[in-house]
C-alpha cells in the first residue's frame, strides 16, 4: 500500500492508487488481510511497497512523494482544495460593466433657416426646403418633394414621406399609391390639382424607404406647419402613422386603428381645423382587406367637408 503522503499526491493528480490482479490462483481473505498488516507502515518507518513476488496483487510503480514533487505538479493538492487558488485570484474586485446605449446625434436646423421658415410665403418656403441640409437625407435625395397644390383651397392631405417614384419626379403620391389615392379622392368628389393641397411630413425620401428617425421628422415638421398655416384648410385628411404622430402629437404606440372613425382637431399656430385619419394608400395596396375601413373614413371625410360648407364642383354636377 501507499503511504499517506504518496496517496495525497496520487489523489491530487486524480489517478489514485491502482492495483492490477495478477494471473495466479486466488488467495484467501485471511492471507490478504495478513499481507496488508505486514506492509502497513508505522509512523516512523519508511513506506513499504508490496512485494512483486508475494501475494496475488501487483502494485504499479510509485509516483514521486509529496515531500519532493516534480516541478510541473508542485502544489497540485492545494490547487484542487481551492477552486480559485490565491495566486490566480484578481488583486482588485471586478467591476460590472454597464452597457452604454448609443445616442443618435442631435440634429439642429441652421438658425437662419429656422428663423426664415415662419415668415416665408409659399414660393420662398419651397425654395428654402430645396436647399435644406438639416439631416442626412439631403445627401441621398433626387428631389425635394414639397407639395402638390397650394394656398387657395380649403382641403389638405398630409402623408408620410416620398417613395422612390416621388423622389424621381418631385411630386407627392405618384406611382401605384398615387393612382389609388386619386381614385379614393374622386370617390368623394375631390379632384387633385383643383380641390386639395397634398403634402408629406417628410420632404425627402428616407433611403431604402426606411422609417424616418424622430430627429429627421423634427427637421421637416417646421416646413409642414408653415405649409398648413399658409393653406389654412378647413379639413385635413391624415394618412399614415408618422403623419398622425406629427399632427395629433401622439406617441409611436398609438395606431391608425385607434385614431380612425372620428373627427379630430388639429391646431397649427392660430389655426384650428378638423382632421380625419385613415390608412396610407401604400398600406392599402399591401393589405387590401383594409379598404373597407378606408372607405368608411372617406365617407366621414366627405361629411366633414360638407359640414365645413365646402362645395365641390363634382358633387354639384
Amino acid at each position: 500500500m501507499l503511504s499517506v503522503s504518496e496517496s495525497q499526491v496520487w489523489d491530487a493528480l486524480e489517478i489514485g492508487p491502482q492495483w492490477i490482479l495478477r494471473e495466479t490462483e486466488d488467495v484467501t481473505l485471511a492471507e490478504t488481510a495478513l499481507l496488508r498488516r505486514e506492509h502497513t507502515p508505522t509512523p516512523n518507518s519508511a513506506p513499504v511497497r508490496p512485494s512483486m513476488t508475494t501475494g496475488s496483487l501487483v502494485a504499479r510503480p510509485s509516483m514521486p512523494t509529496a515531500e519532493t514533487p516534480s516541478a510541473p505538479f508542485e502544489g497540485a493538492h492545494s490547487m484542487r482544495a481551492s477552486a480559485n487558488p490565491a495566486h490566480l485570484r484578481p488583486t482588485t474586485p471586478i467591476q460590472p460593466v454597464t452597457p452604454v446605449t448609443p445616442q443618435p446625434a442631435k440634429l439642429e436646423m441652421d438658425p437662419a433657416l429656422a428663423q426664415a421658415i415662419p415668415n416665408a410665403d409659399w414660393g420662398s418656403l419651397e425654395a428654402l426646403a430645396k436647399t435644406c441640409s438639416c439631416c442626412s437625407m439631403s445627401k441621398s435625395r433626387q428631389h425635394v418633394v414639397f407639395a402638390e397644390g397650394g394656398p387657395g383651397v380649403r382641403i389638405a392631405l398630409v402623408g408620410e414621406a416620398p417613395g422612390s417614384e416621388e423622389d424621381l419626379q418631385g411630386i407627392p403620391f405618384v406611382g401605384k399609391s398615387g393612382q389609388l389615392l386619386t381614385q379614393m379622392l374622386e370617390s368623394v368628389g375631390v379632384e387633385r390639382n383643383r380641390d386639395i393641397a397634398i403634402m408629406n411630413v417628410l420632404k425627402c425620401r428616407p433611403p431604402g424607404n426606411r422609417n424616418p428617425a424622430p430627429t429627421e421628422v423634427n427637421c421637416c415638421v417646421a416646413f409642414l406647419r408653415r405649409q398648413l398655416a399658409l393653406v389654412r384648410p378647413d379639413v385635413i385628411l391624415i394618412m399614415g402613422r408618422f403623419a398622425v404622430q406629427s399632427l395629433l402629437q401622439v406617441g409611436p404606440e398609438v395606431t391608425i386603428g385607434s385614431c380612425r372613425g372620428r373627427v379630430h382637431e388639429v391646431t397649427v399656430g392660430d389655426l384650428t381645423t378638423k382632421a380625419i385619419v385613415t390608412y396610407h394608400p401604400s398600406y392599402l395596396l399591401r393589405s387590401p382587406d383594409a379598404k373597407a375601413k378606408a372607405w368608411e373614413d372617406l365617407v366621414l371625410f366627405k361629411h366633414a367637408i360638407a359640414d365645413a360648407g365646402i362645395t365641390l364642383e363634382k358633387l354639384t354636377q
